[in-house]
C-alpha cells in the first residue's frame, strides 16, 4: 500500500514537472486570470468597472504585412533609424541591429545570459546553477536592453544608439563604428535608471528631443526625473527636474511606470507628466506605506525673465502605474488631455482636463491587461493622430499580473471627435501574435509613406509594413 502510494505521488511529481516545463499556463493561469476590476499595482484600490469601455469595433481596410526579423527574446523595445548611412531605415534593439532590406542581424552588445524565458521549469534551473546556487528570478527573467533612441551623440556623422535598460540597470550611449562589425564602444550616461516608460521628446523647447527618465547617479543616490540632451556641439547635458514644492513621489525608486511630454496648462511650455510609483521610503528615507506612492502627477515648467528654468509640482490622483502618457487635446475643448495603459494591470485610459488640472478617467478598452506600451501616430493618414497601443505578453514573467498568458494583442484606435465633444476610438487589429514590449515605435520604416510599427517583445523582434 505504500509502496503503491509512493509510485501515485512520485508519478503526480513528474506529471507536474512536465507541465511546469512544456504548459506553464496550466500551473500559473488560475493565479493570473482576468477578475471584473483591476487594481492599481500600488495600494490595491480600484481603479475602472468592467462595462465603461468607450472603443467600438473598427472597420478600417487597412491591412499590415507581419515580417518576424528575429525569434530570440533580446530586448523589449526595438526602434528605427538609419544606422548604416544607406539611405534605408534600419531597425534597431538595444543589443543589435537588423539591416535593411533584408533584415541582416548585427551585433552592438552580446546579450546578456539574463534573456531567458521564465517561467519555465528548465529556465529555473539553469539560473540555479549559473548563480551558484543563489537564484534571483527577478533580476535573471529580462533582457538587459528595454528600450532604444538614436542622435548623433559624437557629432561624426553616424547615427549613435542610446539605451535605457531594464529598471535598475544603466543608461548609455553605443558609438557607432562606421560600417565596422563587431561590439560598439559603450559609454555610461547615468546608471541606476528607475522607470519603464521613458520618452524621447523635445521638454526643453530646443528643437531636438532629449531622453526622459528616472534615474540616479549612483545606487545610493536618492532619484529623480532627469531630462538627457544632446546638444549641437556634442556629447550630453544632464538636466534634473525637481521642484521645491515636491511632495511624496520623489524617492529613489520613483516613479516607476509612466512617463509623457506635454503643455499641460497652456502656456507654451512643455511640462512632465508622470504616473505613480511602487516605493517603500519617502524623500527623507524613511519607511512609509504604499498609500503614500499612490499619486502620479506633472511637472509644470516655469522659465523667469532671466532665463532660469524652474518646475512646480501637481498631483494627479490616480495617476497609477502606467505606460508611456500620451498628451493631446482629445475632445477639442481647448485644454490637453492625455491617455496610457496599465502597464501592469487591466485597462486603457484617457484622462480628460474638465478645467485646470481636473481630471476625469474616462476607459478606453479594458478587455486586456498589461499594456505596457502605447505611441501616438497617424495610421491612416486623415491628418488626426490614433493611439496604437498593445499588450505585453508575460509581464511579470506569468506570475503577479491578470492574464500574462492572454492573447498579445497589437491595436490602433481611430480617435474621432464630433462637434459636441464626444468622442469615439475605433478599435482595430494590426496583429495577434506577438504584442509589444516596453517601447513600441511607429513611424514609416519602408519610406512609402504609410506608417509601420517595429516592436520587440518575449517572442522576439518584428516589424508590421502598411500594405498600400
Amino acid at each position: 500500500m505504500i509502496r503503491k502510494l509512493i509510485k501515485i505521488i512520485l508519478a503526480v511529481f513528474i506529471l507536474f514537472l512536465l507541465v511546469w516545463q512544456f504548459a506553464p499556463t496550466l500551473i500559473l493561469a488560475p493565479y493570473n486570470a482576468m477578475s471584473p476590476v483591476t487594481t492599481t499595482s500600488t495600494n490595491g484600490l480600484y481603479i475602472i468597472n468592467a462595462n465603461d469601455n468607450e472603443f467600438v469595433e473598427g472597420k478600417s481596410d487597412i491591412k499590415f504585412k507581419h515580417v518576424k526579423l528575429d525569434g530570440d527574446y533580446n530586448s523589449e523595445g526595438a526602434s528605427v533609424a538609419d544606422i548604416n548611412n544607406d539611405g534605408l531605415n534600419d531597425v534597431v534593439t538595444g543589443h543589435y541591429w537588423y539591416e535593411a532590406p533584408d533584415w541582416k542581424r548585427h551585433t552592438i552588445r552580446t546579450p546578456t545570459k539574463e534573456a531567458v524565458s521564465i517561467p519555465r521549469l528548465s529556465d529555473h534551473i539553469k539560473i540555479f546553477f549559473e548563480s551558484g546556487g543563489n537564484q534571483n528570478i527577478w533580476s535573471k527573467a529580462y533582457p538587459l536592453a528595454f528600450f532604444t533612441f538614436h542622435a548623433d551623440v559624437n557629432k561624426d556623422g553616424w547615427i549613435d544608439v542610446i539605451a535605457v535598460d531594464i529598471t535598475s540597470a544603466g543608461f548609455y550611449w553605443f558609438e557607432n563604428p562606421k560600417g565596422v562589425d563587431g561590439e560598439w564602444p559603450q559609454h555610461l550616461i547615468m546608471n541606476y535608471t528607475r522607470n519603464e516608460s521613458p520618452v524621447f521628446m523635445d521638454l526643453l523647447g530646443t528643437g531636438k528631443p532629449q531622453v526622459i527618465t528616472g534615474a540616479a547617479e549612483t545606487d545610493e543616490a536618492s532619484g529623480k526625473l532627469y531630462a538627457v540632451e544632446f546638444p549641437d556641439e556634442g556629447g550630453y547635458v544632464i538636466h534634473t527636474i525637481e521642484a521645491a514644492n515636491e511632495g511624496r513621489n520623489t524617492g529613489a525608486t520613483l516613479p516607476t511606470h509612466g512617463l509623457g511630454v506635454g503643455d499641460i496648462n497652456g502656456d507654451g511650455l512643455n511640462d512632465v507628466i508622470f504616473g505613480s510609483g511602487e516605493g517603500f521610503f519617502d524623500k527623507a528615507g524613511n519607511p512609509a506605506p504604499r498609500q503614500s506612492f499612490d499619486e502620479g502627477g506633472w511637472y509644470e515648467q516655469q522659465i523667469a525673465a532671466d532665463g532660469t528654468r524652474s518646475w512646480k509640482w501637481h498631483i494627479i490622483d490616480p495617476a497609477v502605474s502606467f505606460s508611456q502618457m500620451l498628451v493631446m487635446d482629445i475632445n477639442k475643448d481647448g485644454r490637453n488631455d492625455f491617455m496610457s495603459g496599465m502597464g501592469h494591470g487591466r485597462g486603457v485610459f484617457w484622462f480628460e482636463q474638465t478645467g485646470d488640472n481636473e481630471w476625469k478617467r474616462h476607459v478606453i478598452d479594458d478587455t486586456y491587461t498589461d499594456a505596457h506600451a502605447d505611441e501616438l501616430a497617424d495610421i491612416d493618414g486623415d491628418g488626426v493622430d490614433d493611439l496604437v497601443v498593445g499588450k505585453t505578453p508575460l509581464a511579470h514573467l506569468g506570475l503577479k499580473d491578470p492574464d500574462e498568458f492572454g492573447t498579445p494583442y497589437l491595436y490602433w484606435y481611430k480617435i474621432v471627435q464630433s462637434d459636441d465633444g464626444k468622442v469615439r476610438f475605433e478599435r482595430n487589429l494590426i496583429d495577434d501574435s506577438v504584442g509589444v514590449g516596453r517601447q513600441v515605435t511607429v513611424t514609416d520604416i519602408n519610406k512609402d509613406g504609410l506608417a509601420d510599427v517595429a516592436v520587440a517583445t518575449r517572442y522576439g523582434v518584428h516589424i508590421f509594413l502598411q500594405e498600400p
